[in-house]
């Protein structure tokens, strides 16, 4: 005697007092189908320990499945007529996910496991079960593909509802993100040299920050660095350090989109004479990362003959 459960295309269920057996035994020995999560790094896991959790992988590479791996024991100590875990995905997750293609395993022989289906209009997985005694557990396995155009974060909510005889309990187990997206601020530096005519024996380097987003900079540092030939190095808020010909500026916090300056004056010394005169202002570091170093820094070059005449 058997009964065939059908599930999304590509995988079906199917149950026998032989195979149960079988699916035990393979269980037990660690051959039926892929394993419970490690928890490591390329994994994240939320729920009860114990109880219900769920863990999936922290990163899915474009027309990869993601493994989503449920693990329930019923702890109540009373029976459990039904229960069903509903997962939510994000609005962003729909350029990613194809949830209305979704299959599933368990090794479970007893068959608590009675359907899991995905609803791309919702964006939402519900996975069934039936029948848990006190202790009962199960292990329900969700291939959830991506499609191959999939990019950006894939932000998820789970919920498990217990039905009891006198109602339902709601346990909610939290959030996860595959392929989230650490936070970034991309501060981009430009410097302004003046004078710009000859004439004069000071020079002023004006450095711009701007935080290209898409996060805001909770802390962040310039470093000018200025050569031989330069002296009396002035620079209001930095700390100058004249032995390495540095200025380092302590920049606070920055939001996305805002910027901020700071100035290094310089003079040229009297027997000067050089048309190199590089200066370079740079981002020294910044909290949360900088994506895109390569616009980290800028110089700007002067000329001096003797040191009443520079130019920049």
């Amino acid at each position: 005697m058997s009964s065939t459960t059908s599930t999304a295309p590509g995988r079906t269920r199917r149950i026998s007092m032989v195979s149960g057996v079988l699916l035990a035994l393979l269980a037990a020995v660690g051959l039926a189908g892929p394993q419970p999560a490690a928890a490591d790094d390329t994994t994240i896991t939320i729920g009860q320990p114990g109880h219900i959790t769920l863990t999936a992988p922290k990163t899915v590479a474009p027309g990869d499945e993601a493994l989503l791996d449920l693990n329930y024991t019923n702890t109540s100590g009373r029976t459990i007529g039904a229960a069903s875990l509903t997962i939510t995905f994000a609005p962003e997750a729909d350029s990613s996910l194809d949830v209305g293609s979704l299959s599933w395993w368990s090794p479970d022989p007893e068959g608590h496991t009675q359907t899991a289906t995905g609803d791309s209009a919702t964006r939402t997985v519900t996975v069934g079960w039936s029948s848990f005694d006190p202790g009962d557990t199960n292990r329900t396995v969700v291939y959830l593909p991506f499609k191959n155009t999939a990019s950006g974060s894939v932000p998820l909510h789970a919920t498990l509802t217990e039905n009891f005889d006198d109602g339902p309990v709601p346990t909610d187990l939290g959030d996860l993100t595959i392929n989230a997206i650490p936070p970034a601020a991309d501060l981009a530096v430009s410097l302004n040299a003046s004078p710009k005519n000859l004439g004069v024996l000071y020079a002023t380097f004006t450095a711009t920050v701007k935080n290209q987003g898409p996060a805001a900079a909770t802390a962040a540092r310039l470093r000018f660095t200025y050569p031989r030939g330069f002296a009396q190095p002035s620079a209001p808020g930095c700390t100058v350090n004249t032995s390495a010909r540095t200025a380092t500026c302590d920049l606070g916090a920055l939001p996305a989109g805002g910027s901020v300056t700071r100035t290094l004056g310089l003079h040229t010394q009297l027997l000067t004479i050089s048309n190199h005169l590089t200066v370079t202002a740079a981002r020294l570091d910044s909290t949360p990362a900088d994506p895109q170093p390569a616009n980290d820094a800028a110089s700007a070059t002067c000329s001096a003959i003797t040191g009443l005449l520079v130019r920049c």
